[in-house]
């Protein structure tokens, strides 16, 4: 979800046009060798040793929020969460009011948010009701990279004008985890024709101290760099606004255990409160697909599987170690890569690998977002600029887009020889490898690969479109299918002016 983020920072970017070039990432380059992808898996090094761990991967929006609830109401001891996103609608008001209980249980709670989505005009009383939950003496709340403070640095440090935390992460009690793509809002738990937007996205649901404790590093990184940025406690409404998220919590946990709407007749109410219960019960009353949660099972007797997770940080550090990582596995592929991803901006490096790729006759999928179905057009217009040259020089790949508004893709997932998956954060274009704070899980498991390819797939078989250059039998194109063939023609132009904007490449 990078509109929001864009059209905060353009100002900024036309100011800061002469420094595009300071944080430019020093170019990665493996060195092709005849290892096989589990030698690359095993060779990749993170912190502790290896322990089997239970893992899941999530696609269904009801399950993915099922389980973040779940595993916030069963947490006993520590609570640690990160995310780009915790909107102001019914799911991120009963996510703080789920925190809220913990919270008063005793519950240790450490919550990262960024900072300029926080502070959007648009969240109205949101950033209210999370000062709130900061005033438990168990519970701190710090903001990343907030914009009056990353705006003062435009003209000595670049990088921390556009950097984001866009780890999604939650650890419970230092064993159960999960990551993905998906922020908190309803846009990310709606089922089809329930919301406005319904994101299409994946995240992996992980239990074992192994991994668990790679995801608290991951975390601790970025936490312990947030010095001067604690969110604290506002006086100002601050009982009010507590039992507003509480109210929403129990919405929320009436509504998904399937005993509907609480009657605002029969509650002892403020009128204040009653006017809230009567919009919480109005909005979640639009999703029918979330009133099954009292049969749901975290982990369903999933078995155990070798799960590394690869971090990468923003500006709190040098570390990244998903593109190293994902170039290795696409020089060691022997047979087929995917790659499903909102935002398909190849950066050097990944285009030279996946080449190398297709001259060994490895075939190439990818997945991503078309302008009608995407929520950033500079993708897109990057993607119009690329994808004849794409697929001229990896002749071996296809490209499909997801052409309807309806269902955006937001998923981020690689599948390589259908035996190792990763599942995460990480976004196909350069504010990923090189700007932003990622977080991913690969998984060596060829059940779980095949699994995830198969779902790829058949996603494609519902309402797809595939670009694609045919040619004659000299290798002349005699027709191609582009963005043009399907898009509005308005949208178009809008596209080829913003494809003229390719200093901006980097920032996409």
């Amino acid at each position: 979800m990078k509109n929001i983020f864009r059209s905060v920072l353009f100002v900024g970017l036309m100011l800061c046009l002469l420094c595009s070039a300071v944080y430019a990432s020093v170019p990665y380059r493996p060195v092709p060798d005849n290892s096989s992808l589990s030698d690359v898996f095993n060779t990749i090094k993170v912190g502790g040793r290896y322990e089997p761990t239970r893992v899941r991967l999530i696609t269904a929006n009801d399950e993915a929020w099922y389980s973040r609830w779940k595993m916030i109401e069963e947490a006993r001891d520590t609570i640690d969460c990160t995310y780009y996103i915790v909107d102001k609608d019914i799911f991120g008001q009963a996510f703080i009011g789920l925190l809220l209980k913990k919270a008063r249980l005793g519950v240790k709670i450490r919550l990262m948010i960024d900072g300029r989505v926080y502070r959007m005009p648009y969240m109205s009383k949101m950033p209210d009701k999370i000062e709130e939950l900061a005033a438990f003496p168990n519970v701190q709340i710090k903001l990343y990279n907030s914009v009056s403070k990353s705006l003062l640095s435009a003209f000595t440090d670049f990088k921390k004008v556009v950097a984001s935390n866009h780890d999604k992460i939650i650890i419970c009690d230092g064993m159960t985890t999960i990551i993905g793509g998906r922020n908190i809002g309803a846009d990310y738990f709606a089922q089809n024709g329930e919301n406005d937007i319904v994101y299409n996205d994946a995240d992996v649901l992980m239990q074992g101290e192994h991994v668990a404790k790679q995801l608290k590093a991951a975390f601790d990184d970025e936490w312990n760099y947030l010095k001067n940025s604690v969110v604290k406690a506002d006086a100002v409404n601050f009982k009010n606004q507590l039992a507003k998220v509480d109210l929403a919590y129990r919405v929320m946990s009436r509504y998904m255990q399937g005993r509907g709407l609480f009657d605002p007749a029969k509650l002892n109410l403020s009128k204040d409160l009653e006017e809230a219960l009567v919009e919480m019960n109005k909005e979640i009353s639009l999703f029918k697909g979330i009133s099954s949660y009292a049969a749901f099972d975290l982990f369903r007797g999933e078995r155990q599987k070798p799960v590394k997770i690869l971090d990468k940080h923003s500006y709190c550090g040098p570390l990244n170690g998903i593109t190293p990582s994902i170039l290795k596995m696409i020089e060691a592929c022997r047979s087929e890569v995917i790659m499903q991803n909102p935002y398909l901006v190849i950066t050097t490096e990944v285009e030279a690998a996946l080449k190398r790729a297709a001259q060994r006759g490895v075939k190439i999928v990818f997945h991503t977002n078309s302008a009608e179905s995407t929520d950033s057009l500079f993708p897109q217009a990057f993607l119009m600029n690329d994808w004849e040259r794409m697929l001229t020089d990896m002749p071996t790949a296809r490209l499909f887009v997801a052409p309807s508004q309806n269902e955006r893709l937001h998923a981020k997932i690689f599948v390589f020889d259908g035996l190792v998956t990763i599942v995460g954060s990480y976004n196909m274009d350069p504010l990923s490898e090189q700007v932003n704070s990622e977080v991913v899980a690969a998984i060596h498991d060829k059940p779980l690969a095949q699994m995830t390819r198969n779902r790829i797939f058949n996603l494609m078989k519902k309402n797809i479109i595939e670009y694609r250059l045919e040619r004659d039998s000299e290798g002349r194109i005699v027709k191609k299918v582009g963005p043009e063939d399907h898009v509005k023609s308005e949208t178009v132009k809008k596209m080829n002016r913003l494809r003229k904007l390719q200093w901006l490449r980097p920032l996409i």
